[in-house]
C-alpha cells in the first residue's frame, strides 16, 4: 500500500489521505476543509491525486474538517463511488449547503474571489450519488454488501462514538487489514455511545491524535466536569446572570441540549429556557429522525420535541435582551467573527453577573481562544469592528470533549498492536507525544509527511 497524506501540514486541518493499492484500487479517506484557512488554501493537496483516478471516497463523519472539500474532490473524481453512514449523509447536506452560503458572504465581505468553491446545484446533484452503508458488515468497492472472498479490496464501517454517524473505516486488502479511526471517542457521552472498534488482526492502524498534547488533570472524569459545569451555572443564576456556551452546531449542541435537559428533569437545574441556533436546530432534527436507528443512547428522547429549545437567528441575537437564568447554546464554538456566539457575547462581556463557558476545543488564535486566554479581568478583541474590550463576565472552561483522551488512544494502539501505526490529525506536539510513548513497543510508527507518497 502506498499512502499520501493530502493535508498541507501535520496538524489539525483539512483531513484527507490517499491509499493506493495498485491494480486493486485507489481510495481517499475524508476530504476536509481547514478551519483556519480561506479560499483554495483551505483545501487538501488534491492536486496530488490524478483526475478521475480514484475508485472510492470514504467519509468518516460530517464535521467540516473531514467533509468540507468533498464536492471539489467529487468534481475531480467523477468515477469514484462515495461511501458514508446514513447519519453522515443526512447531516452532510445541510452542513455543505450552509458552507456555500458562508463562502458567498465571505466573497462579499472579505474579497475571497474564488468563493464559492462549489454551488448548491452541484451539491444537490452529487448528494444523490452518495451511498449509505451500515456498520459491522463488509462491503465491496462496487457498492454491494457481503462481497465474495476473492474481492481484492473491501471495507467495513465501525461506530466511532464521536458524533452521530461517525465511523472508523476498515479496509481489507488481500488478507491484510488497514484501519482508519477518523475522530473517535471510546467513552460514552450523553447521547453518543462509546466507539465499537475492532482490536484483532489489524496490520496498519491510522489513528487520530487530537488530544496528544493534552494531559487531563489528576482525577479527571466527565462526571466531575458535569458537576463543575452544573455548579458554575447555578452560581451564575444565583447572581442574577445568564450563561452563554459557544458550541459547534453539530455534535456539541445536541450533547449539551440532552445533558441540560436531564439536569432539569432531575431538578438539579431550574426548567428555564434554552436557546440554540438555526443550524443547530437543523442538525438536532436529524438526531431526532435517526434516534432509533443509530449508535446513540436515549433513543426515545426527542431533542426538539421534549426539550423544545428556543431558536435564535442573527437578527434576534442583535436585538434580544439577555434574561437571567437563561442558557444560550449558540454557534460557533470558536466564536468566529459574525457568528451568533460572537455577536451575542457583546451582551455578556461587560456584565459581571453573566458567564461564558467553553466546553470544547478552542483554537488559541480564534476569538474563543483569545477570550479563554484573557479570562475575567482581562481584555479581548472578539471582532476588529468593536476593538479591545474589558472582560467583566465570568469565563471558564469545562472539558466535555468528543475526542478520546490520549491515554485511551494509547491503550487502543497497544491493545491492537499493529505492525505499523500511522499518526494523523494532530498538531506537532501531539504527534511527538505518541511517537515517544510508542518508541519501545516494537510498533513501526509513521508520521506521514504532507504531500509525499510513502510505502506502508
Amino acid at each position: 500500500m502506498q499512502l499520501t497524506n493530502l493535508t498541507r501540514a501535520n496538524e489539525i486541518g483539512a483531513n484527507s489521505y490517499l491509499l493506493d493499492f495498485g491494480d486493486d484500487g485507489r481510495v481517499v479517506l475524508d476530504a476536509g476543509m481547514h478551519p483556519r484557512q480561506e479560499g483554495l488554501a483551505g483545501l487538501p493537496n488534491l492536486d496530488r491525486v490524478p483526475v478521475d483516478s480514484v475508485d472510492a471516497i470514504f467519509v468518516s463523519h460530517a464535521h467540516h474538517d473531514h467533509i468540507g472539500a468533498l464536492p471539489i474532490l467529487q468534481r475531480e473524481q467523477p468515477g469514484a463511488r462515495v461511501f458514508m453512514s446514513e447519519a453522515t449523509s443526512f447531516l452532510s447536506e445541510p452542513l455543505l449547503h450552509n458552507s456555500v452560503e458562508i463562502m458567498k458572504k465571505q466573497r462579499m465581505e472579505r474579497g475571497v474571489l474564488e468563493y464559492p468553491l462549489f454551488t448548491h446545484k452541484e451539491l444537490d446533484v452529487q448528494a444523490r450519488t452518495w451511498q449509505c452503508c451500515g456498520t459491522n458488515r463488509a462491503w465491496s468497492l462496487k457498492g454491494y454488501p457481503d462481497p465474495d472472498d476473492d474481492e481484492p479490496l473491501r471495507f467495513t464501517f465501525h461506530d466511532a462514538g464521536h458524533i452521530l454517524g461517525s465511523v472508523g473505516i476498515e479496509l481489507e486488502h488481500r488478507g491484510r487489514r488497514i484501519f482508519y479511526t477518523g475522530d473517535v471517542n471510546f467513552q460514552p457521552q450523553t447521547l453518543m455511545k462509546g466507539a465499537d472498534f475492532p482490536r484483532e488482526r489489524i496490520d496498519t492502524l491510522m489513528i487520530e491524535t487530537t488530544r496528544g498534547a493534552h494531559q487531563p488533570p489528576e482525577g479527571y472524569s466527565r462526571h466531575e466536569e458535569v458537576n463543575r459545569l452544573l455548579q458554575a451555572i447555578q452560581e451564575t443564576f444565583d447572581r442574577g446572570g445568564a450563561v452563554l456556551i459557544p458550541v459547534f452546531a453539530l455534535g456539541k449542541t445536541q450533547e449539551l441540549l440532552a445533558l441540560l435537559h436531564f439536569l432539569q428533569k432531575a431538578r438539579r437545574l431550574p426548567p428555564n429556557p434554552i436557546y440554540i441556533g438555526g443550524l443547530g436546530r437543523t442538525f438536532s432534527s436529524v438526531y431526532d429522525k435517526l434516534a432509533g436507528r443509530s449508535h446513540r443512547s436515549h433513543s426515545n428522547l426527542s431533542l426538539l420535541g421534549h426539550i423544545a429549545p428556543q431558536v435564535m437567528d442573527g437578527k434576534l441575537a442583535r436585538q434580544i435582551k439577555v434574561k437571567k437564568g437563561h442558557i444560550y447554546l449558540i454557534s460557533s464554538g470558536m466564536m468566529t467573527e459574525r457568528t451568533l456566539s460572537n455577536i451575542f457575547a457583546q451582551n455578556f462581556l461587560p456584565n459581571p453577573n453573566h458567564a461564558i463557558f467553553f466546553v470544547g476545543y478552542c483554537d488559541p488564535e480564534s476569538p474563543a481562544g483569545r477570550l479563554r486566554a484573557a479570562g475575567q479581568g482581562g481584555n479581548v478583541v472578539l471582532t476588529p469592528e468593536v476593538g479591545e474590550q474589558p472582560v467583566r463576565c465570568r469565563v471558564e472552561y469545562f472539558d466535555m470533549t468528543a475526542h478520546a483522551q490520549r491515554e485511551d488512544l494509547l491503550g487502543y494502539i497497544k491493545a491492537v498492536n499493529p505492525r505499523v501505526c500511522v499518526l494523523v490529525h494532530g498538531d506537532p506536539p501531539a504527534l511527538e507525544w505518541f511517537k515517544a510513548e510508542l518508541a519501545d513497543t516494537g510498533i513501526k510508527v509513521v508520521l506521514p509527511p504532507p504531500g509525499e507518497a510513502i510505502v506502508v
